[in-house]
């Protein structure tokens, strides 16, 4: 198993070329309670893929019960505020197709990695994703006896074929590609230096053993 532990930011000027791009950043500010950044982005035919910081200071149990009373990241009771502030900018930049590739929140006691898994998949699904984690938070807490520290969703299983060759090709290797966010999560606990996989469907940790990367 690869090792999930977050690299540091990169350090990159924002001047990206994207029209309203401070706009975007303040407007996600107000809604998430956070200091928000853009830490990265690749820009290749047309489409512009950015890695989205949020730092906010809450714990994780707050933003999990505010987002319940819609108190935190929504727009009028049930608009995502991270999709529809996109729809905004991608409408200011008509001649790119605007998505985001990493979305990490810094918390006062957790991080949480979100990557893309589909087109838009994290402005689309980021509700449903904290609404998961809320449901799991007792499971993946051992009931509530460990923190996470790190969570990183969702975690990609690599099967291997067992007989590779040096004339063995990409498309050879299987790669299972998650078709949503509740299959397996990569989760650091304050008692254990490495990762644990945690299995979604069965509401439990799985022998790390297995190869999965991020």
């Amino acid at each position: 198993m690869k090792n999930f532990k977050l690299t540091p930011p990169t350090k990159l000027d924002e001047n990206s070329g994207v029209l309203g791009l401070d706009t975007y950043l303040k407007s996600l500010e107000r809604h998430y309670f956070s200091e928000v950044s853009l830490r990265s982005y690749t820009a290749a035919n047309g489409t512009l893929d950015m890695t989205i910081d949020m730092r906010c200071n809450m714990k994780l149990l707050e933003v999990l019960g505010f987002h319940n009373q819609s108190r935190w990241g929504v727009i009028n009771g049930d608009s995502s505020p991270l999709k529809k502030s996109l729809d905004v900018l991608a409408k200011k930049n008509s001649t790119l197709q605007l998505d985001i590739e990493e979305l990490t929140l810094f918390l006062t006691d957790t991080s949480i990695i979100i990557k893309r898994i589909h087109d838009r998949s994290i402005p689309e699904l980021l509700d449903e994703v904290l609404s998961e984690i809320a449901s799991h938070y007792v499971y993946f807490t051992k009931g509530l006896t460990e923190k996470p520290y790190e969570i990183f969703i969702p975690v990609f299983e690599d099967t291997i074929p067992k007989n590779i060759t040096d004339s063995t090709s990409l498309s050879d290797i299987n790669k299972k590609t998650p078709k949503s966010y509740y299959e397996f999560w990569g989760v650091y606990l304050e008692s254990q230096d490495d990762a644990f996989i945690y299995d979604v469907a069965r509401n439990m940790y799985i022998p790390a053993d297995l190869d999965f990367y991020i």
